[in-house]
């Protein structure tokens, strides 16, 4: 049989008087079957088949699919057909697909239940992990740390370089500074800064630090069930939504961040923003409700240690290394690890601020230069296997400038290259290796001094001119001022 389609066109060409033959060789027909036609004026139809003609490879292991999935719930249909495979099956992929489907669309449908809180009984935390975001210099994953009190709906989100337990209890106290007062209870993730062991039921063995943020803060704690979302679903879908549209926010308007300060001020605005008229009210009602919070505390909020400074120049906190100044070597400080920065201080009456650090995810160091500079002038070849000298150069023009100082002067190419970089006690790192660049293109033979010159100018070019007081003489502009008389004859 034809489709009706040619079976028409079969119908036209015979109107218009044309021989089988030549509608056959036209259409690619056999002229019977034009002739067929011809006589015809029902077009053809076809009956659907009424069984398979062979039998389906896949009776016998819809059971098998089905234990597979009850067992495992997250594979997928490929997956499945692998395993089918090697116990026997020998049809197609497309088959186990079509009864992947049908058996994910046999689950009964999942109901949700509203939930209702009471104002100020409880607030819900959580981390977004993973988003990436612009920075001067360059992408960066944070952290963000999500807080909502679910009676009315109030959020704040605050960001942070790590996810550690600093990161977490300060997102706490911040979110309670914004909210106007503390909930009753707390409810929040499993987090191992937090959580040592899982428990049965509610019950947790807390770390130390968490158990003296929560005698600090007085609040109740209420630790999610694992594996569990509908126990801060309120958090969980808020910190997804917001995630979503913060993203989509940056990239629309081209924003770029300075620092982590200037982040949390665009975050803090957006969410005030983003703050319906709705739950703008119930929050105006529900701050009465809130318990004053207790002021910040960093033996609460930060993590206090105090240690010798070792000969090299350094503390070791964890797997991680902080530099101090040389004058605090053999001394004994104190450190104080926050959410964002790390603050070393003597240990004396004074509590003088010896150093700050950015704060470093674990296993990776913060070796200031201004610290180790002056040392490394006076022993330049201890830069050789110095541990941490990736931090001399900054940037590869740096690297080719040690290996040409090395190629020129050899035994001392150190102490040449460690005077360059302390031009950076008056000039940029951007300057430096500009003048540095144009050296070794002239391939100079004083190539310090060349540097030195290029950044900050010879003597000549600095000194200012002497120039003499100018005393011009007045009286001369006297004669051109008109007398009273003069003027009022005018």
């Amino acid at each position: 049989m034809v489709s009706i389609y040619m079976f028409e066109k079969v119908r036209a060409l015979v109107a218009q008087k044309k021989s089988d033959r030549a509608i056959g060789r036209e259409l690619g027909l056999n002229r019977k079957t034009v002739a067929k036609y011809r006589l015809s004026n029902t077009p053809p139809g076809y009956q659907p088949r009424a069984g398979s003609t062979r039998p389906d490879p896949l009776v016998g292991f819809e059971e098998r699919i089905a234990s597979l999935l009850t067992a495992t719930g997250t594979l997928t249909a490929p997956e499945i057909y692998v395993v089918l495979r090697d116990e026997g099956y020998t049809g197609s992929l497309r088959s186990v697909q079509r009864h992947y489907t049908n058996l994910r669309m046999a689950k009964p449908k999942e109901r949700f239940f509203e939930q209702q809180y009471e104002p100020g009984e409880q607030s819900q935390f959580d981390f977004k992990e993973k988003v990436e975001l612009p920075f001067i210099y360059g992408p960066q994953i944070v952290h963000f740390h999500f807080g909502t009190l679910p009676h009315s709906d109030f959020f704040h989100i605050k960001a942070y370089p790590h996810r550690h337990f600093e990161a977490f209890i300060d997102g706490i106290h911040s979110f309670f500074e914004k909210s106007g007062g503390m909930s009753e209870k707390i409810r929040f993730d499993n987090l191992a800064p937090c959580v040592k062991k899982v428990l049965k039921g509610s019950e947790r063995l807390y770390t130390d630090s968490f158990i003296k943020a929560t005698a600090y803060y007085g609040f109740k704690l209420l630790p999610c069930t694992p594996g569990k979302g509908s126990d801060k679903g309120d958090v969980e879908r808020e910190i997804r939504t917001q995630a979503r549209r913060i993203k989509n926010l940056i990239k629309r308007t081209g924003r770029v961040f300075q620092d982590f300060d200037d982040l949390n001020n665009w975050l803090a605005d957006f969410c005030k923003k983003n703050l319906t008229q709705k739950a703008l009210e119930l929050w105006t009602i529900e701050q009465s409700l809130l318990k004053p919070l207790p002021p910040r505390d960093e033996e609460v909020l930060c993590k206090t240690a105090v240690m010798p400074v070792s000969p090299y120049g350094t503390v070791r906190l964890g797997y991680s290394t902080y530099s101090v100044p040389d004058e605090a070597i053999k001394q004994s400080v104190r450190v104080v690890v926050g959410a964002y920065e790390v603050k070393v201080y003597a240990l004396d009456s004074s509590s003088t601020l010896v150093a700050t650090h950015r704060r470093q995810p674990e296993k990776e160091n913060s070796i200031l230069l201004v610290h180790s500079l002056r040392s490394l002038i006076r022993k330049p070849h201890a830069m050789v296997r110095w541990k941490h000298k990736s931090i001399l150069f900054p940037n590869p023009v740096f690297r080719s400038y040690y290996e040409y100082l090395q190629k020129i002067l050899g035994y001392g190419a150190e102490g040449e290259f460690l005077k360059t970089i302390n031009l950076v006690q008056h000039a940029s790192i951007d300057e430096i290796s500009s003048a540095i660049e144009l050296c070794l293109e002239t391939k100079t033979l004083n190539p310090f001094l060349d540097v030195k010159e290029l950044v900050l100018g010879s003597p000549e070019q600095l000194q200012i001119p002497s120039q003499t007081q100018l005393r011009p003489l007045l009286s001369i502009y006297d004669e051109l001022i008109p007398s009273l008389q003069e003027v009022s004859n005018l």
